[in-house]
């Protein structure tokens, strides 16, 4: 009676053994990381709201390191126009690029055209050309709170003279880096787990 007993309980066991599954431990499913809204090109973590807030390197560093990726922060206009070319859509498409992945960098979109206007026919152009040119930068990703206008007319010309080589240099827009700002850091730290205190 007791050996029946023991072999029932061992057939039990074995039954139960068989439908216990083993726990697989998989990888956690890939998520592909918020780094700067595209990719961390100053190595810069990612967005996520709420998040502890972490500096953007200084201002020079970061438009060297504009400058080096855009290859510029001009694109140029023809006379009393405001139509970008093949070469002004090739640039911007590189600030786009930049500015997306650093949605912590404020950049102010400068218009300027050359002295042949009056005052206020230079400043409606300027505005009018960085208005373009923000548009364009917006249809490529760019967050809209990151661009400023400002229309300068032809109060600021890049090269000084009145003939067509410095009006070419002088009507143009110019995307001007002016303020980083923090961005909140993927992970945020957890806090430290502390002892307990002791017991006496």
């Amino acid at each position: 009676m007791h050996q029946t007993t023991r072999l029932a309980a061992a057939a039990l066991a074995l039954s139960l053994a068989a439908c216990v599954r083993p726990t697989i431990v998989r990888d956690p499913p890939f998520m592909p990381p918020i780094l700067n809204g595209g990719a961390a090109v100053i190595g810069q973590p990612g967005a996520v709201p709420g998040g502890p807030l972490l500096p953007l390197p200084p201002l020079p560093v970061l438009k060297a390191d504009f400058a080096a990726k855009a290859g510029s922060n001009t694109v140029r206009f023809g006379r009393d126009s405001y139509t970008l070319d093949a070469a002004a859509q090739a640039t911007l498409d590189r600030q786009a690029i930049w500015l997306v992945a650093n949605p912590g960098v404020r950049a102010s979109i400068q218009g300027h055209a050359d002295v042949r206007q009056t005052r206020e026919y230079a400043l409606a152009l300027g505005e009018r050309r960085a208005a373009v040119v923000r548009n364009f930068l917006l249809t490529q990703g760019v967050r809209p709170e990151q661009l400023d206008i400002v229309s300068w007319g032809k109060e600021r010309p890049a090269v000084a003279g009145a003939h067509d080589a410095t009006f070419l240099q002088n009507s143009r827009v110019e995307t001007v880096l002016i303020r980083p700002e923090p961005v909140p850091q993927l992970f945020p730290p957890q806090p430290q787990q502390l002892p307990p205190p002791p017991r006496y």
